[in-house]
């Protein structure tokens, strides 16, 4: 499963772009499309002093700044950005000062490029952002059901349902309540099987009703991974909700870490049995990225932000070559037990299309 870039151009000309980031592969990505003359605008922090004599304080401001320089920030998931404002308040006369915007992950960027935006940097946007997994929400309480399908690239709603159960005192009461979580339950079923890529299922609600419906959904969607959240309410509310507190790209980014643990395992068979097929470490990745013969490649986060600015080039131009191949990239966080293991194999590894050992 690929890392998914959110974006949107937003005027008819393509030259305006917005983007979130979500995660250390769309750090890469954004980095790689950058140019020095985009303009950038987001919400950032800047040291200002207001008057003479009072010291200065770091104040949260939205600024638009002409890209002059990219780089990853030393020892952080952060991509930072250099250049000139061009816009922001007129309060602080900040306009034509040098200003660094640090990008992190949940930021909104817009970005605007005077000629727009070439067919290959669009293509590559469409490319990251595929289908990837989905995660299905299910909110609920004893008035009314929601359904929907989250994805980074959005919500899709479903279905609503009422379930007009009798009130407390009818004997009908549980019966019509048990028949109503089992038909919950099948409709759920449906929606994963058409969905195919289902990574898990959130079931959220007040009380006790949810683990209700969830011990009924691992009865019918054996392996699917399901977990409970808190809402206050059911129905799309309580979705939108479901969302909010985070659990549903929290099971996306753990279906992304088993990937790539996938991944790391297959690299380590093929070691043993074909290692003509898999490359390890900063110089033989780098000679195989040479030959266009990575099909995926996993580089830990942390070479892309070494001080020495040498080692870091050097992985940027492999994985810039492996990209104008055709290669895939995940950019691996170093504080996972992923990026554990890919430091103990020298922080870098390529899956190969063809065998090295043996290629003319």
């Amino acid at each position: 499963m690929r890392s998914a870039l959110l974006y949107e151009f937003i005027d008819p000309k393509k030259k305006a772009l917005k983007v979130k980031i979500e995660n250390t592969d769309d750090l890469w990505l954004l980095y790689t499309l950058l140019k020095e003359g985009d303009q950038v605008t987001a919400r950032t922090q800047r040291e200002v002093k207001q008057g003479e004599g009072e010291k200065s304080r770091r104040v949260p401001m939205i600024l638009t700044i002409n890209v002059k320089h990219m780089e990853f920030q030393p020892f952080t998931n952060r991509l930072r950005i250099r250049g000139k404002v061009l816009e922001g308040p007129d309060t602080f006369g900040i306009l034509g000062s040098h200003h660094t915007i640090s990008v992190d992950l949940g930021d909104e960027l817009l970005i605007y490029r005077e000629n727009g935006w070439g067919q290959k940097d669009i293509r590559r946007l469409e490319s990251s952002s595929k289908k990837t997994g989905s995660v299905i929400i299910v909110a609920l309480d004893y008035d009314e059901v929601g359904i929907a399908i989250y994805r980074r690239q959005g919500v899709k709603k479903i279905t609503e349902i009422e379930l007009r159960l009798p009130g407390k005192g009818d004997l009908n009461r549980e019966v019509e309540l048990k028949e109503a979580l089992v038909n919950i339950a099948k409709e759920i079923s449906e929606v994963a099987f058409r969905e195919k890529d289902v990574v898990g299922i959130v079931v959220a609600g007040p009380g006790f009703l949810k683990e209700e419906l969830a011990s009924e959904l691992k009865s019918y969607l054996k392996g699917v991974n399901v977990v409970i959240e808190n809402s206050s309410m059911g129905g799309y509310a309580g979705v939108r909700e479901a969302i909010l507190r985070g659990k549903p790209s929290e099971l996306l980014r753990l279906q992304e870490m088993q990937e790539i643990e996938k991944l790391i395992e297959q690299s380590l068979k093929l070691l043993g049995e074909r290692p003509g097929y898999v490359a390890m470490g900063v110089e033989e990745c780098s000679n195989v990225a040479e030959l266009g013969a990575v099909e995926v490649a996993l580089v830990l986060d942390e070479l892309l932000s070494q001080q020495d600015k040498f080692s870091r080039e050097k992985v940027e131009a492999i994985m810039e070559k492996i990209n104008s191949r055709g290669g895939r990239i995940h950019v691996v966080p170093a504080n996972t037990p992923a990026g554990e293991r890919l430091y103990s194999l020298g922080g870098i590894i390529c899956l190969l299309r063809f065998d090295v050992n043996h290629s003319t």
